[in-house]
């Protein structure tokens, strides 16, 4: 059974006009399916959406290296062709803050999704939540 890599990939969302502070990274999951010359094939988990009203839509086909905004890849798991469903299916169950004054982000999520991933053996051993989030910390 073929294994893909799973990675945490987070994207640059600019600074605040207001403040001029880095903006929070955008977080997602991709998992990499193909890697050809010039194409980094796969499938993106992530929240859509603001604050008040993310919603994650599923699995979305993606090539990673068309991503104009990409700050980060870290490989943080793997899973068979046969178990991508599966991670899916944990990730739709992953709770979605609604409450638009929170300060509840697609950071919380990963992470949430980062320790049910974990506790199915889709994310490496030797990796940690705290750990995951201070190496994709704004820069």
């Amino acid at each position: 059974m073929a294994k893909h890599t799973i990675y945490l990939v987070t994207y640059d969302r600019g600074t605040n006009s207001v403040t001029d502070k880095i903006n929070p990274y955008h977080w997602a999951y991709f998992i990499q399916v193909e890697l050809t010359s010039g194409e980094n094939m796969g499938i993106a988990h992530q929240l859509r959406g603001m604050p008040g009203s993310f919603y994650y839509k599923g699995p979305e086909k993606v090539d990673l290296s068309k991503s104009g905004r990409l700050k980060e890849e870290l490989e943080v798991g793997e899973v068979g062709s046969s178990k991508i469903q599966r991670v899916h299916d944990i990730l739709k169950t992953v709770r979605i803050d609604k409450v638009e004054s929170s300060g509840w982000n697609c950071q919380d999520w990963a992470l949430e999704g980062f320790d049910l991933l974990k506790a199915e053996g889709f994310i490496y051993d030797h990796m940690e939540a705290n750990a995951v989030k201070a190496w994709l910390k704004e820069k």
